[in-house]
């Protein structure tokens, strides 16, 4: 329980939140009375009925039975036919907003190699909510709240029982009485829950301005028989609580009566202040039905909210479909007064003067032969059924009406102006529109980084027992990985990257594997194809981020002073560059050993290059060096193969390569042993090292080396 020692600065009255239990519930249940009183006078909420009512297409009637044409007036001569614009500008909103799939991205505290690997795994776990956990679609229901009702929420929460059942404690009874103490149960794995909340549902201090709030109040809907069996002692209290349906009632007034096992759950949140350095966390379902009352068990408030915009001064979400409604009923109208005006003369009616001796079954059918008293005139046909142009003028004017004030354009709702031809220009309409909703786009960005920095906080904290998750890894490779809370210590919060837009177009992927493939980092027709195929970079930089990792681990292996060896198939040249960092630190440098470690291991570098097999390295990118350099007596000449073993420079022994032992330079199997052993006698000739004229690599695909035994002769 909170200790009631918390007093504001007047002295004499207590903090709500840090009163006795009851004396809180009380008050909260007294703010959102205030709060909901605020939205019913304020008209707030009547105006979010009217809005779920037109957007689910209730206008005449109720949902039940309200797609379809229903007719008013005194004798039912008016024709309602509803055309929902208002919901296809919303879905093409939501379109937009949700249609690129988010890439989160995990930031570390700092950049060594451990924070690496958990950021790795941070992203991939953040992928698996997204995908197996349906985080996605609670993001998505929360947009479409947004984009209808002002704003959208996703509740988080730590379910302890949820996930796999890990162990079991085993039952446990008195020795002497056989009394049961401890009846047993199971422990689980527990795990991040998803849920969401509407308008309805979420309360805070109206009087604040913006969304920077201490403390929020929620409600949501549970089964009672679960909670009964969460909380036994209550059980009885709380199967006869009221259920949903009374709620629901008040919130939207046409869905029916229905019976329903879920009850409302109150829960309060308060974070950390100064007034609360513990915060506070309550669930309950009435004034004196309280089920818990702990400290605040997270970081932040679990309720990340997401709106088109607010109402400047309040709380309240506003979007633009408000201001679309009586259009709306206006487009209903207009279409209402064309169809009525059809269906009451839509079949034609026949005048004629009396005493034309004409009977109705005279013209009963087609081809009939009709006599009349030319005298006293001949029958004609009432046109009634003509409507005025204005009415249509007026109902294509509402609809323009409607895309401007929304920033939906004909074009996104895939009708052009037949004036515009040119595939620029419907593009520019297009990327208008998207940059009418960078405001939604920017509050969902938000929200997204704020859920994902908060799941990865939930799971330092709560996940204690390990867990198992299938991670998609590069290009799909799914991989089982097994963590705990501690697996993502590093890792501090979480950015978002909603991507290129360009990059979802063929277009746009053929174009960015033209850009790489110039550039020369495509190397293979494979990365080619896959960049088209998926229009993803990392086939293009997955090998590079791979070698800096490893050689960050390196880096600090030799810090370490833990052993660190060159392999042939290294990136040498980028080895170097990276190595020589280690010595940059001026505290690190004044370290004599760790001076003679770095600059061996960049030795053995060196020494691979002038010895490894040039064919290789050419494959592999690297410029093979001799003593004399890659262009001089001896070695390879620029744009032409190096020569195999059987082509020997003068003074060289035949089937040995120029340059090979010369300086007294051993084999690069026996340097690479001995390197730390040499280390005293190559540091001055390693700290003179020089970037060689290296020449330009081949263009991709063309001029790839040509093995010694594929070589022509001359």
């Amino acid at each position: 329980m909170i200790e009631d020692n918390n007093q504001n600065a007047s002295g004499g009255e207590v903090y709500f939140a840090a009163r006795p239990t009851n004396d809180t519930v009380s008050v909260l249940l007294a703010k959102a009375q205030a709060w909901f009183h605020n939205l019913d006078t304020s008209g707030y909420l009547d105006k979010l009925r009217e809005m779920w009512a037109a957007y689910n297409g209730a206008y005449y009637s109720t949902v039940q039975n309200g797609h379809k044409i229903s007719f008013s007036g005194e004798q039912g001569e008016i024709a309602n036919l509803p055309v929902n614009h208002l919901r296809n500008i919303a879905q093409n909103i939501l379109v937009m907003i949700t249609a690129t799939r988010p890439a989160m991205e995990a930031r570390s505290i700092n950049t060594d190699y451990k924070s690496l690997v958990q950021t790795k795994l941070a992203n991939g776990l953040l992928d698996y909510y997204m995908r197996e956990k349906r985080l996605e679609r609670y993001l998505k229901i929360a947009v479409e709240y947004a984009i209808v009702l002002g704003s959208g929420y996703v509740k988080m929460e730590w379910n302890a029982t949820g996930g796999e059942i890990y162990d079991h404690i085993d039952p446990e009874t008195d020795p002497t009485t056989g009394e049961v103490i401890n009846p047993g149960f199971p422990v689980y794995e527990g795990d991040v829950q998803f849920s969401n909340l509407s308008p309805f549902d979420v309360c805070v201090d109206s009087t604040k301005e913006g969304q920077h709030h201490d403390w929020v109040l929620v409600r949501s809907y549970k089964n009672k028989f679960d909670m009964a069996a969460k909380f036994p002692e209550q059980a009885d209290r709380i199967k006869g609580m009221p259920s949903k349906t009374e709620y629901e009632r008040y919130r939207f007034n046409s869905l029916g009566i229905y019976e329903t096992d879920d009850i409302p759950i109150y829960e309060f949140y308060h974070k950390k202040t100064e007034s609360m350095p513990d915060g506070r966390y309550i669930m309950f379902l009435d004034y004196d039905l309280n089920l818990m009352d702990t400290p605040m068990p997270y970081d932040d408030l679990p309720v990340f909210r997401i709106s088109p915009g607010d109402i400047i001064g309040t709380p309240y979400g506003y979007t633009p479909m408000f201001d679309l409604l009586p259009i709306q009923d206006a487009v209903n109208m207009c279409y209402s007064v064309v169809l009525s005006n059809q269906s009451a003369f839509g079949i034609q009616s026949i005048m004629m003067p009396r005493g034309t001796d004409i009977n109705p079954s005279n013209i009963v059918g087609g081809l009939n032969l009709i006599e009349y008293n030319a005298q006293v005139g001949k029958p004609e046909a009432m046109q009634l059924t003509s409507t005025p142009v204005e009415i249509f003028n007026f109902m294509g004017m509402l609809i323009k009406e409607m895309e401007t004030l929304s920033g939906v354009s004909s074009v996104a709702r895939g009708n052009p102006p037949e004036n515009l031809k040119s595939g620029n220009a419907l593009a520019l309409l297009q990327s208008m529109s998207l940059q009418y909703q960078s405001g939604l786009q920017q509050s969902y960005v938000n929200m997204i980084e704020d859920v994902g920095t908060s799941m990865i906080k939930m799971l330092q904290r709560f996940a204690h027992v390990p867990r198992i998750a299938m991670i998609v890894g590069k290009h799909n490779k799914l991989e089982m990985k097994e963590f705990n809370g501690d697996d993502l210590s590093q890792v501090t919060r979480v950015v978002v990257d909603m991507g290129n837009a360009l990059a979802q177009t063929t277009a746009g992927k053929v174009e960015m594997a033209e850009q790489l493939l110039q550039m020369g980092l495509l190397k293979t027709p494979e990365e080619y194809l896959m960049v088209i195929k998926t229009g993803q970079l990392d086939v293009a930089t997955d090998d590079t981020i791979t070698e800096l990792m490893n050689i960050r681990s390196e880096n600090e292996d030799l810090i370490d002073s833990e052993p660190v060896i060159a392999l042939l198939t290294d990136q040498h040249s980028l080895h170097i560059k990276e190595h020589k960092s280690v010595l940059a630190d001026p505290d690190l440098r004044k370290d004599p050993e760790l001076v003679q470690r770095t600059l061996a291991h960049i030795q053995q570098h060196i020494n691979i290059l002038k010895t490894g097999d040039p064919q290789t390295l050419m494959m592999m990118g690297e410029h093979p060096l001799s003593p004399a350099g890659p262009s001089g007596p001896g070695g390879p000449q620029q744009g032409a193969p190096p020569q195999g073993p059987q082509q020997h420079g003068p003074g060289a022994p035949p089937g040995q390569r120029p340059g090979v032992h010369q300086a007294g330079m051993p084999p690069a199997s026996q340097n690479v042993q001995n390197a730390p052993q040499n280390a005293t006698s190559n540091m001055t000739q390693a700290q003179g090292i020089q970037t060689p004229g290296i020449p330009k690599p081949p263009a991709p695909f063309n001029n790839m080396p040509v093995l010694a035994s594929q070589a022509t002769p001359r």
